[in-house]
């Protein structure tokens, strides 16, 4: 049922609606958002934020929709989905860089059978790219025990923990990867760590398949990231994080 009335805000969380502890200022008050697999806290909200969330949720004219390359494991150690109170007020769900998109807290068949059918049309199957890169990195730079995994079939993640100031590294394990990669394939960074994924896998296709499906009145795009804005740029509005990377790159351009 198309939402005529209703304004859509599509959010990135990390670095955005919440940051993680080493980022966090715990002179400000904060509350925990995420915790890890150990159910130790590993991410905060400032106390701000989450009245502004908490808010907006309760309005029957907004819908705040998370825009996420959080799988739905990780997602469900968000409070976002942990506190009831939020996840009951989330109708949309955008995951794993818009290859999954949940609608009431289940996966929407449509769109997953949508991306399964791009998946098998790639021409370098991404099970391969991962056998690839992983035997690529761990050879080429066996002493830095990067993090390599094939994250629920939908990307290659490198994670490069243990040395992220190390930019020489940094730009050695980016310029590796895409000496591998073909067209099909695109790079996203963080920081020290990266993603490969295929051209398909993006969350502008998500958000774009929700507003065209849902007709909003009005829509917000937030995010930190460079990557973000390809979302960001498919809503009416941008609200971007001052101190983050978006925030930086506009006031160089002031």
């Amino acid at each position: 049922m198309a939402q005529e009335n209703k304004i859509f805000i599509f959010s990135d969380i990390d670095d955005t609606l919440i940051q993680t502890t080493r980022k966090t200022n715990l002179d400000k008050k904060t509350n925990v958002w995420v915790v890890g697999v150990d159910k130790k806290p590993i991410s905060h909200i400032y106390e701000g934020v989450e009245k502004l969330v908490r808010t907006t949720m309760k309005s029957q004219d907004i819908s705040i929709i998370p825009t996420t390359a959080r799988t739905i494991e990780s997602y469900q150690r968000t409070a976002l989905y942990s506190d009831t109170s939020l996840r009951d007020n989330i109708e949309f769900v955008i995951l794993n860089f818009g290859g999954v998109i949940l609608v009431n807290n289940q996966i929407d068949k449509n769109w997953e059978g949508i991306i399964e059918t791009k998946y098998q049309s790639l021409n370098l199957p991404l099970n391969r790219v991962f056998k690839d890169i992983n035997t690529t990195l761990n050879q080429k730079f066996s002493n830095y025990n990067l993090k390599i995994r094939l994250l629920e079939n939908f990307y290659v993640d490198i994670l490069n923990k243990y040395h992220r100031d190390n930019d020489k590294l940094s730009s050695e394990i980016y310029q590796t990867i895409k000496e591998y990669i073909n067209d099909e394939y695109y790079i996203y960074t963080n920081g020290s760590s990266f993603a490969i994924l295929p051209n398909f896998l993006n969350k502008k296709f998500a958000v774009e398949h929700i507003i065209k499906k849902e007709n909003p009145i009005l829509t917000i795009g937030a995010g930190d990231n460079q990557n973000d804005l390809d979302f960001m740029f498919e809503t009416d509005f941008l609200l971007i994080p001052n101190g983050s990377y978006n925030a930086k790159i506009l006031s160089q351009n002031r």
